[in-house]
């Protein structure tokens, strides 16, 4: 990376004060002492794959599952959809990796 992201980037680039916060509280842990923000953004952006990745993976079933099978097994799986969108969104924080996302790609 060129140069080292300050807030005033993340502003103008689409985070909020809120993201922003949430960016700075992440940093403020002690298993991140030596992580910076450029380095968090970067991490963020390349988490945003894979949290597309895993939402097609969770709901890809939901698509298929009426094709191939009854849809009474669609009610059982609904549960686990939901637990599995719920888990990703909180594991990969997609909100935040999108705008990572679309700002390294501008950079």
């Amino acid at each position: 990376m060129a140069s080292e992201l300050t807030e005033k980037d993340l502003l103008d680039n689409g985070f909020t004060v809120r993201n922003i916060s949430r960016l700075r509280e992440v940093l403020s842990r002690n298993e991140n002492t030596g992580e910076t923000l450029s380095g968090l953004v970067d991490e963020l952006s390349r988490r945003f794959y894979g949290g597309v990745i895993s939402l097609f993976l969770v709901l890809a079933p939901l698509i298929f599952l009426p094709v191939f099978y009854p849809l009474s097994l669609l009610l059982y799986y609904l549960p686990v959809a939901i637990f599995g969108i719920i888990a990703v969104w909180y594991l990969i924080p997609l909100g935040l990796s999108w705008k990572a996302y679309r700002m390294m790609k501008s950079r």
